[in-house]
């Protein structure tokens, strides 16, 4: 497969734009909240550390879709996991983030974190036959994902991310060109696996100043082409350079932010869309490790917790059973037995603060307004 079944060779690279603009073509299904974007500049060694953003939602990141082969309860469960895996790793940064054992645990009460859950028919053209495929979409309480990442020790990545500008020169064998914002098709591949990371990219327009700069992208050359990103108000800017490498295709990334170089990669791949997505990965890594950071659950540990209508053995078993799923209870012992309430000790991975609202969507423990006695937290068995 060449290049050109993502860049047409009728397509114009050089078309001018009435008005130097950017065009955003990895859309989120909501906008994440802006980046505050200023002229690039060198950081200062002897400054002090700048202050890491503090952690904001983005809703849309908290949903995922991915194809599946049926529709039957356990396709649709297993996707559904899948789907918490991706959501994990695109709030906290980690590409290892879904192979966490508490991340992992959390399958077996899948359920209770998911809002709302659909399937359509979605289809593409291949060689110009249509291909019809089935889409899972899945929405996750962001209560419920926010306390398993704190459970499990992971950080959170805000979602006030960088939106860089790319600068991307692809030489298909007819010489080195500069992609512009009137050729998104052509980088959809990145597009597409930066909305999986929560990453946003712009296009610069292509006037005649920056076709001029394809031999800067060719060289990587940051200073350079930062003294144009500067003209868009932005301080991040993905260069790279896609070519052919028998027997396939090959790719040289660097990633700057403010003037500071976060990550210079190299990727191969006999597909040359594989390679424009190798845009991503490593850039998106090197920005989480930099900005994630731990949320504030209050304290993990011993926690005790009052909880009425346990009337039966038959409840007791079904409040029992239910703990065990929750993958941020670590340990369960009873303290005292009433008429209709118990009173358990609950060793947490979350403090009390990230534990209450996760209650508050999995429908068995409801947690009341007002602590018993000694600050005790309270709950009721549905």
């Amino acid at each position: 497969m060449g290049i050109a079944t993502c860049l047409p060779p009728t397509m114009p690279l050089n078309a001018p734009l009435a008005v130097a603009r950017l065009i955003a073509f990895a859309l989120l299904v909501a906008a994440s909240p802006g980046h505050a974007q200023t002229t690039g500049k060198p950081d200062d060694p002897t400054a002090a550390p700048a202050a890491k953003p503090k952690p904001t939602r983005n809703p849309a990141f908290y949903k995922a879709e991915l194809t599946i082969s049926s529709q039957n309860a356990g396709e649709r469960r297993g996707a559904t996991i899948r789907a918490l895996g991706q959501v994990v790793v695109r709030i906290t940064g980690n590409p290892q983030a879904a192979a966490n054992p508490v991340i992992r645990r959390a399958g077996s009460n899948i359920d209770a974190m998911v809002l709302d859950s659909n399937v359509r028919q979605d289809s593409d053209t291949v060689n110009g036959v249509p291909v019809y495929k089935t889409v899972l979409s899945v929405s996750f309480d962001p209560d419920s994902v926010d306390g398993l990442i704190a459970a499990a020790g992971l950080k959170f990545w805000t979602s006030t991310r960088p939106k860089p500008i790319l600068w991307l020169a692809i030489n298909d064998g007819r010489g080195a060109r500069l992609v512009t914002g009137q050729q998104t098709t052509v980088v959809k591949p990145l597009a597409t696996r930066g909305l999986e990371r929560g990453m946003r990219f712009l296009l610069p327009a292509g006037n005649a100043a920056e076709q001029a700069a394809v031999t800067s992208i060719w060289a990587l050359n940051a200073p350079a082409l930062q003294v144009l990103t500067d003209r868009y108000r932005n301080d991040s800017q993905l260069i790279g350079k896609v070519y052919r490498q028998p027997p396939g295709w090959a790719a040289d990334w660097l990633l700057t932010r403010e003037g500071v170089e976060l990550a210079r990669w190299s990727f191969s791949d006999a597909d040359p869309r594989k390679v424009i997505a190798s845009g991503v990965d490593e850039g998106a890594n090197a920005i989480a490790k930099r900005d994630a950071v731990s949320l504030d659950t209050g304290a993990a540990g011993p926690q005790l917790v009052d909880i009425s209508g346990v009337n039966t053995q038959s409840d007791y078993i079904r409040l029992m059973a239910y703990l065990q799923t929750l993958a941020v209870v670590r340990k369960v012992a009873v303290v005292e037995a009433r008429p209709g309430q118990v009173r358990l000790q609950l060793d947490l991975g979350v403090g009390m603060r990230g534990f209450m609202p996760m209650m508050g969507t999995g429908g068995v423990l409801v947690p009341d307004s007002e602590p018993g006695a000694g600050g005790v937290t309270r709950f009721s068995l549905q």
